[in-house]
């Protein structure tokens, strides 16, 4: 496994606040399938060590969006659903998902930016938990 300088990196899910919604409601109200594909794609983040550029990831354009840092924003399908799951990356090297919508246009809904960034912003005041194969379904 390549490391990168960082011990183990974590994937992390956003709690539940006054600006979120818990992700796992998200994760309870899709597919098995798909709750499968999410949590592989980010366990293989783990396994290489970093997060790598491919078809199925991209940025959420801050110049677009009009906000600093970055968010990544990752595509995963299976059959007819399609979910876009929007994370970010700490400075310790984990991973933060802080927003995930089924997706039912070719844009990023407004909506689902917005919140995305909302809770990007306050990410240092918010709480976290591990996700784990526990978490799914």
């Amino acid at each position: 496994m390549l490391s990168f300088g960082y011990d183990f990196m974590k994937i992390l899910l956003v709690e539940k606040s006054k600006i979120t919604r818990p992700l796992y409601l998200f994760f309870d109200g899709v597919s098995e399938g798909l709750c499968i594909k999410m949590y592989n794609k980010f366990q293989s983040y783990v396994q290489y060590g970093s997060v790598y550029h491919g078809k199925h990831l991209k940025t959420l354009n801050s110049k677009i969006w009009k906000y600093k840092g970055t968010i990544y924003k990752l595509r995963v399908d299976n059959g007819n659903e399609s979910a876009r799951v929007l994370f970010s990356r700490e400075k310790n090297g984990n991973l933060i998902i802080i927003h995930a919508f089924l997706k039912s246009t070719r844009k990023t809904p407004v909506k689902e930016a917005q919140q995305a960034m909302k809770i990007y912003q306050t990410l240092e005041s918010l709480e976290t938990i591990v996700w784990d194969s526990a978490i799914q379904h």
